[in-house]
């Protein structure tokens, strides 16, 4: 008898949480609000430099912003509606510059398109946002904050930190 009480009364303490968590009875009001000093210091923390922000502003006025902060201009409308789901495999071309066009990087010279799979961190994740919103044959210049590139650091001896970067992105193919 003492063996079925144990977990009887353990069964009834999670059947008391699954309720209480379905029912949203717990539930924040704003569930996207830093829930805590250390959360909100840190989105506090993610705001461009002024002067990338005038620069930005300047070259690209048209720019739309996602709620992360990632900057695009559709250059090239793309084939239809469906985007890339996560895992899938894309194939993209890309050409990335600092924000005073300074080069950095690109799949032309490489002489093919660069594959991933989509939303995976194969790639910087303001370059993964992006491909995951964009449609076969679209071009997009992505503006890229440092947060969503190469983080506060950077990369020793390439990228400096907190740098601001722009890819010219096409989704070539997805398959």
């Amino acid at each position: 008898m003492r063996t079925l009480i144990v977990p009887a009364i353990f069964g009834l303490i999670l059947l008391a949480i699954a309720i209480t968590t379905r029912s949203g009875k717990l539930a924040r009001e704003n569930p996207g609000a830093p829930i805590n000093a250390a959360m909100r210091e840190a989105m506090d923390m993610m705001v461009l430099d002024p002067a990338d922000e005038a620069v930005i502003n300047q070259l690209y006025p048209e720019a739309e912003m996602s709620q992360t902060g990632l900057r695009y201009v559709v250059t090239q409308p793309g084939e239809g509606t469906v985007k890339p789901t996560r895992g899938q495999p894309v194939a993209i071309h890309y050409r990335g510059n600092f924000l005073d066009g300074t080069y950095l990087d690109d799949s032309y010279s490489k002489g093919q398109a660069f594959s991933l799979q989509a939303g995976k961190a194969q790639v910087i994740p303001g370059m993964d946002q992006g491909i995951m919103d964009m449609t076969k044959g679209e071009r997009r210049i992505l503006i890229i904050p440092y947060w969503l590139g190469y983080g506060e650091a950077g990369v020793k001896g390439k990228i400096p930190e907190k740098t601001t970067l722009v890819f010219e992105v096409e989704l070539v193919d997805m398959r």
